[in-house]
């Protein structure tokens, strides 16, 4: 499956609700990736890139959400909200395994499971993780 784009901004607010409905049987999966680069129509991270098939093949569509963290310049901002609570994003990739969803989804994110960056180049971790 591609990885969808979003077509309305995704928001905080709006990433917290699409993973409302997660349960540890039909968990949801929140994928923070480089935004893409007008010039080349790809994501600027190089690693975003090298995963971006895998994450397609791999991720269920239905059960996730696809976040653009930024181009470079604002994912460097320390201030850039997916750096902060309740998502705590430092490394892209990363794909957070919700499985608490309701009123807890945002209380629930620290402690939920992650691949970052080279984990997500296991394929055995990879395809553990969204079993």
């Amino acid at each position: 499956m591609p990885l969808l784009f979003p077509d309305t901004q995704v928001t905080p607010q709006t990433v917290l609700q699409q993973a409302n409905k997660a349960s540890s049987s039909n968990p949801h999966f929140l994928i923070f990736f480089a935004s893409i680069d007008p010039a080349t129509g790809k994501p600027w991270c190089p690693d975003c890139s090298e995963v971006q098939s895998e994450v397609d093949r791999l991720v269920p569509e239905s059960r996730s959400t696809l976040v653009f963290v930024g181009d470079r310049t604002e994912w460097k901002k320390p201030d850039n909200p997916w750096r902060n609570a309740p998502f705590n994003i430092s490394r892209i990739p990363t794909i957070i395994r919700v499985e608490q969803g309701g009123d807890q989804v945002a209380n629930s994110l620290d402690n939920a499971p992650r691949l970052i960056e080279s984990e997500l180049r296991d394929p055995a971790k990879f395809q553990q993780f969204v079993a």
